[in-house]
């Protein structure tokens, strides 16, 4: 199953999309959140620290290349995940889109 979450800003899909991953992951399904806002604050609906969100490494303009069919993965999700990604409570993996940091930002 594949669930996206979306709407208006300030409606509690933040808070929606995290106790949704928790309670699937509570029940034996695999879960895989992705957070793509900028200021990614899913990881703090599913129980992660900030400082644990921190250490966990950008994605780079070069994980996703442009094709005739439109975008693509350079690498696999699983491999993806296993670089980028960090296993939340409740057996939640998070991914989060959050850009490099820039020098002299943050």
């Amino acid at each position: 199953m594949k669930l996206a979450v979306v709407g208006k800003g300030g409606v509690g899909k933040t808070s929606i999309s995290g106790t949704l991953a928790r309670l699937l992951a509570r029940r034996g399904h695999r879960v895989l959140a992705v957070d793509g806002d900028p200021n990614p604050t899913l990881a703090l609906s599913l129980g992660v620290s900030p400082a644990r969100m921190e250490s966990m490494p950008a994605l780079s303009s070069e994980l996703v290349e442009r094709t005739d069919e439109g975008y693509r993965l350079t690498r696999t999700l699983e491999e993806l995940c296993a670089s980028h990604s960090l296993q939340a409570p409740d057996g939640v993996t998070l991914l989060a889109m959050r850009p490099a940091q820039q020098a002299g930002t943050g």
